[in-house]
C-alpha cells in the first residue's frame, strides 16, 4: 500500500501521541513521507485521545486520516469513539483488557498493558509495545528506523527500557503478521 491512514487511540496519559510521533520519525528515516497530528484540549487530562500518523511514499495533501487503514487502541473508550471512522476490512490492534473482536474489522486483540507492566514495569510503556506490535504486524516501517527514532527520542529517558517495550510489541505480533499484512494490500 503506498499511502497508510494510521491512528492512535487512548486516554490522555497513555502516550498515544508519543508513539505517533516516533512512528512518523521512523518513516521518514526510512525515505518514506509522513504527518502527524494530534489531538488537544481536555483528551490530555484523561479523556480520549487520538493521534494521527499518514505513511506514503508520495507527497501527502492532508495530514488528518480519515477512513483509517489502522486503528491502534490502548483503551476501550478509544476503539469506541474511533471504531467508526476505520474502512472495513481495516486493521485493529486493540488491548486486550475486556475488548472483543470487531467484525468487519482484522483483529490482532492483544495482552498490550499487562506485557509492558511484565517488560517495564508500572511505569509508561504500553505505548511502545503497540508501536512494536503495529511495526511487526504491517511492516510499514523497518524496525531499524522505529530504534533509530527511540535512540534519538528516548521516552520517559529510557532508551533500554523504550527497547525492551517496543521489542515485546513486536514478538506478541507475530502470530498476526500474515492477517495484518493482507488487510494492508486491500
Amino acid at each position: 500500500m503506498s499511502e497508510l491512514r494510521i491512528r492512535f487511540a487512548g486516554r490522555g496519559g497513555q502516550g498515544v501521541a508519543a508513539a505517533a510521533l516516533l512512528l512518523a520519525d521512523a518513516a521518514v528515516r526510512a525515505g518514506r513521507n509522513a504527518t502527524f497530528s494530534q489531538s488537544y484540549g481536555p483528551e490530555s487530562r484523561g479523556g480520549a485521545s487520538k493521534a494521527d500518523v499518514i505513511v506514503s511514499d508520495e507527497e501527502i495533501a492532508y495530514p488528518i486520516a480519515s477512513a483509517l487503514d489502522v486503528l491502534v487502541a490502548l483503551s476501550a473508550s478509544g476503539r469506541d469513539r474511533y471504531l467508526p471512522e476505520l474502512r472495513p476490512g481495516g486493521l485493529l490492534i486493540a488491548d486486550s483488557s475486556g475488548d472483543d473482536a470487531v467484525p468487519g474489522t482484522v483483529c490482532a486483540i492483544l495482552p498490550i498493558t499487562a506485557t509492558a507492566r511484565a517488560t517495564v514495569g508500572n511505569g509508561p510503556g504500553a505505548n511502545l509495545v503497540a508501536l512494536g506490535a503495529f511495526v511487526e504486524t504491517t511492516g510499514v516501517v523497518p524496525i531499524e528506523a522505529v530504534e533509530a527514532a527511540i535512540s534519538a527520542r528516548p521516552p520517559g529517558g529510557s532508551v533500554a527500557l523504550a527497547l525492551a517495550a517496543l521489542h515485546a510489541g513486536s514478538r506478541l505480533a507475530t502470530p498476526h503478521i500474515g492477517a495484518a499484512r493482507e488487510a494492508m494490500a486491500m
